[in-house]
């Protein structure tokens, strides 16, 4: 299924909610098929499942969760104290609409990602001593980790390569502005108005409370927050296929996130291992890395 016919799905699926929160929905599935497009590419294999798996990830951000898999990860399995949802605060956004980019609140920093070329040759170096790295390829994406149909910036990076075979990615996006602005838990009626949830600190971005409800767990550390997780793969899905994701939150606005599978790419192939090659520690080693950014 194209972008395109895709959106037209999703746009349908997405009718009970207001513009801007299916705007959001609608991006964030079409941008998460095209990187599952690109990995069952690094892994030259051929399945159908885009639009399912898109589908999937909105039935996700609807509910405000979905199953976890725990994997064998004491980092990923025992996280810290949840952070704080933010209060709701008088603090208000223009949401947009699907020809205007909506506002949000700006995270000063002074550091930019560094050139595709110097992306590639940090992930070759600090993946060296976690296996083989093959396929290494930059892709320019949405700037925040959450997209909308109206900004077609693409100022955000992703880094897809094969791990001794096994799909793993690297994303580096923005968290502030309009990606820290959501729609706060529905009220008791479908026409009451549930408000926007805005986060302005790292630990809020990472609690997610701007986006789903009740906020995720999540563990602070020096500079941002980070959350560490086993997506479910699916009901149709043996258990022995594993994914690993880790995003760190930093205080300056930056997201990174790092995506780890036991298998060439998700729902692709079998598993070549019984966990994914980076361990939940190892993986957010790789978020904390100066080696993405310029310096500030």
């Amino acid at each position: 299924m194209t972008d395109h016919g895709l959106t037209d799905l999703l746009q349908r699926a997405t009718e009970p909610f207001d513009p801007s929160s299916a705007d959001r929905i609608i991006a964030d599935s079409i941008h998460g098929g095209a990187r599952r497009r690109r990995r069952r590419h690094l892994a030259v294999t051929t399945t159908a499942g885009v639009a399912a798996a898109a589908v999937a990830g909105l039935v996700v951000l609807i509910a405000g969760g979905g199953d976890t898999v725990r994997g064998e990860d004491p980092l990923a399995t025992q996280p810290g104290s949840p952070t704080s949802a933010p209060a709701d605060g008088p603090t208000s956004y223009d949401p947009g609409s699907e020809t205007e980019v909506p506002g949000g609140p700006e995270i000063p920093t002074d550091r930019g990602i560094v050139g595709d070329a110097r992306l590639v040759a940090a992930v070759q170096e600090l993946l060296a001593s976690s296996g083989t790295v093959t396929g290494a390829e930059v892709e320019h994406v949405s700037t925040g980790v959450t997209g909308h149909l109206a900004d077609t910036t693409r100022e955000g990076r992703r880094i897809d390569l094969l791990l001794d075979g096994m799909g793993t990615s690297i994303t580096i996006q923005r968290w502030d502005g309009y990606s820290a602005v959501g729609v706060a838990e529905p009220g008791p009626t479908s026409e009451e108005d549930p408000g926007q949830r805005v986060a302005t600190t790292a630990q809020e971005a990472c609690a997610g409370a701007y986006r789903v409800f009740p906020p995720v767990e999540c563990t602070s550390v020096a500079g941002g927050a980070y959350e560490a997780g086993w997506p479910s793969q699916g009901a149709g899905m043996p258990d022995t296929y594993k994914e690993l994701v880790v995003t760190l939150f930093t205080d300056d606005g930056w997201a990174i996130q790092v995506d780890t599978y036991n298998t060439p790419g998700e729902k692709t192939g079998g598993p070549l291992r019984e966990l994914p090659p980076l361990s939940a520690a190892r993986a957010l080693e790789i978020a904390q890395s100066p080696r993405w950014f310029t310096e500030g």
